[in-house]
């Protein structure tokens, strides 16, 4: 169990690092469109246009000569910029830490104690484990917690994190038979038997997660190249499902997505590249990241 931490206490630290520029967070817009039977909202801000890309240095586009951050842990590229980002430590095994470049309010990290682990690993128990306890501490609001499996999963640290943010009003998962346009091909497991908050509910959710895993590799038979070592994924957990969608492109006509895009929650920096999804379609972008039906 972790003690004295509410959601209303992240909420105002959130705030606080946002009031003192430690954080990217500001307005954005949002605009929702069905795509012959799939819905997706297009969520536009500016603050998400410093996150640095896979390879990019840690803190955003500093200069490459510039000195490298504080970071968490000797092997990690997340930067610790101040203290205040911390907000719990989970079962010794994870961090809790505000996000720094923030499309919703509040967005947070579920990072590796051991800051040498990676974001191409698979999810393991202990990292069930804490998205778990994260998911049952904050009863006053609905979480999500999403991971993107390396950089074909959408990743851009190699510090092992998952993220916790607020979970979106409509997600296809939701509702059983709102299935049929979906354009790429996901395994899905409603968990009505897993009570998340034990330790045998959790031991029960990885199994269910391995099963799927298993399923996405096999569905990517033929796509990976020889040498790829890890099976690039997408990973959203609700108490009421777990969903794993395998990955087979970390970008389509130049155009990419991490978990919640592939739902339907697509996060852009401007104007420009909603237009560009309009463009190449949709349906087109998202069955060219995953493995097409």
């Amino acid at each position: 169990m972790v003690k004295g931490i509410s959601y209303n206490a992240v909420l105002s630290t959130f705030d606080d690092l946002v009031a003192r520029k430690k954080i990217s967070y500001g307005p954005r817009t949002t605009v929702q469109y069905d795509y012959d039977g799939f819905a997706l909202e297009f969520h536009i801000s500016s603050s998400l246009s410093r996150k640095p890309q896979n390879g990019d240095p840690i803190s955003g586009h500093e200069e490459p000569d510039a000195e490298k951050p504080e970071c968490f842990g000797p092997g990690s590229d997340i930067a610790n910029d101040d203290p205040a980002t911390l907000l719990a430590t989970i079962h010794g095994t994870h961090l809790l830490v505000v996000n720094k470049f923030c499309m919703f309010r509040p967005q947070l990290l579920l990072l590796t104690s051991d800051s040498y682990r990676r974001q191409r690993e698979p999810l393991d128990l202990v990292d069930l484990s804490a998205a778990c306890t994260v998911l049952t501490l904050f009863d006053t609001s609905s979480q999500f917690v999403i991971y993107n499996c390396g950089p074909t999963g959408g990743a851009s640290r190699q510090h092992k994190h998952l993220q916790v943010l607020p979970r979106p009003p409509r997600l296809f998962p939701d509702d059983e038979n709102d299935n049929k346009a979906v354009p790429y091909k996901y395994f899905l497991r409603y968990l009505r038997d897993v009570e998340l908050g034990s330790p045998e509910g959790q031991k029960k959710l990885f199994e269910v997660y391995r099963e799927l895993l298993a399923e996405a590799k096999q569905s990517l038979r033929g796509y990976l190249e020889d040498n790829e070592n890890y099976i690039p994924h997408n990973v959203a957990l609700v108490r009421e499902w777990i969903i794993v969608i395998p990955r087979r492109n970390a970008a389509f006509e130049g155009i990419t997505a991490n978990t919640p895009g592939m739902l339907g929650s697509v996060w852009l920096t401007s104007e420009e590249e909603l237009g560009q999804w309009k463009q190449v379609g949709p349906k087109r972008v998202l069955a060219g990241l995953g493995v097409p039906v």
